[in-house]
């Protein structure tokens, strides 16, 4: 018996390749380019962008590495200081600046095809939904979220910037778990990335749905089979009927 289907963000719900790029590598070049417009710092030295850089790729290696979290606020502070702007950019402008960043990318998002049917079709058969997602600006899901009318389908999003751990590490999971109170053979997660999903969601009891539209193979070196494979989100409403079948 299935309860609840709990669903990755990017590449699984949504998909936005100039919020991935801020995500990942390019906040340190686009923070000061946007201060600097701004009147707030001079333009920067190719050395300093080049130090800011050093300093953003450290803290998301690190939280790649550890699975502990930094969100893009910690960042952008910590390469601030790093530069001695600290007087310039006080935090309430970290804040900003971060969000104005994250704004820009919300019109370049797109819906995964039949999100919004699939979503309608799941709570009419009295599932309940949730999202756990890595991200370092948790604001842009649920920006996302509502921009597109879905937000209300979901009882809790939970960001790894919030709680301060990340995807594969299996805390965020479980603290979701905790907030929603859900058993764990009760409950599905849906996602694309078959190591930061499909096999950390089984680790920690879930059935783990592979989203797959491109029909991947399963990445070697990785003991996990997914408990169900779909390349479309119009199949996800069929496997649930199937397994609210099992009683």
């Amino acid at each position: 018996m299935i309860s609840t289907f709990l669903f990755d963000f990017n590449g699984t719900l949504m998909r936005s390749p100039a919020w991935i790029a801020l995500e990942v590598r390019d906040l340190p070049r686009a923070a000061f380019a946007h201060l600097a417009s701004e009147g707030h710092v001079p333009l920067l030295s190719e050395e300093q962008l080049a130090q800011a850089e050093r300093v953003f790729h450290n803290q998301r290696a690190a939280a790649e590495g550890q699975y502990v979290e930094t969100s893009h606020l910690d960042d952008l502070a910590a390469m601030v200081g790093e530069l001695g702007l600290g007087a310039q950019v006080p935090p309430a402008l970290v804040e900003e600046t971060v969000a104005t960043l994250h704004r820009r990318c919300l019109p370049t998002v797109e819906l995964m095809p039949h999100i919004q049917d699939t979503l309608k079709r799941l709570r009419e058969m009295g599932l309940r939904l949730g999202i756990i997602s890595n991200a370092a600006y948790p604001p842009f899901l649920s920006w996302t979220l509502a921009h597109f009318g879905i937000l209300d389908y979901f009882e809790e999003v939970v960001v790894s910037a919030d709680v301060r751990t990340r995807k594969p590490g299996l805390d965020i999971f479980e603290i979701a778990l905790e907030r929603m109170g859900l058993e764990t053979g009760k409950t599905a997660y849906v996602g694309d990335d078959f190591r930061k999903d499909v096999a950390a969601s089984q680790q920690v009891g879930l059935r783990a749905v592979w989203f797959n539209p491109d029909d991947k193979a399963p990445p070697p070196g990785i003991d996990a089979t997914a408990d169900a494979v779909v390349r479309d989100h119009d199949e996800i409403p069929p496997l649930a009927t199937q397994w609210l079948a099992e009683g």
